[in-house]
């Protein structure tokens, strides 16, 4: 500012992330509540829709299983077909097809 004057300035506290596998533990453990849960490249998870903690916890069970897929980690062993006819969405038609592929 030209007439010398200066805005005071206020420190943003710094928002505590949580891992990954510790939200998942606290959720399970009903202790969640206010939970910012970091799932990596600047990416942060909250319990910011209409579910709440379920939902969150929910969302962090669905990341973790696409983290083990893309990283081949998953055990998809115990996936067996169900007799009959499974109708299957497209894009999770193409995600499991691609998990069980090997490179």
């Amino acid at each position: 500012m030209a007439d010398g004057h200066q805005m005071p300035v206020r420190a943003l506290k710094a928002e505590a992330l949580t891992s990954l596998e510790d939200a998942i533990r606290k959720l399970e453990a009903g202790a969640g509540e206010g939970l910012a849960v970091d799932l990596g490249n600047g990416r942060i998870a909250r319990a910011d829709s209409p579910r709440g903690n379920e939902g969150l916890l929910q969302r962090l069970r669905g990341h973790k299983m696409l983290l083990a897929l893309a990283s081949g980690g998953a055990d998809l062993s115990r996936l067996k077909p169900v007799p009959g006819d499974v109708q299957v969405a497209p894009s999770v038609r193409e995600i499991l097809d691609a998990a069980t592929r090997k490179a």
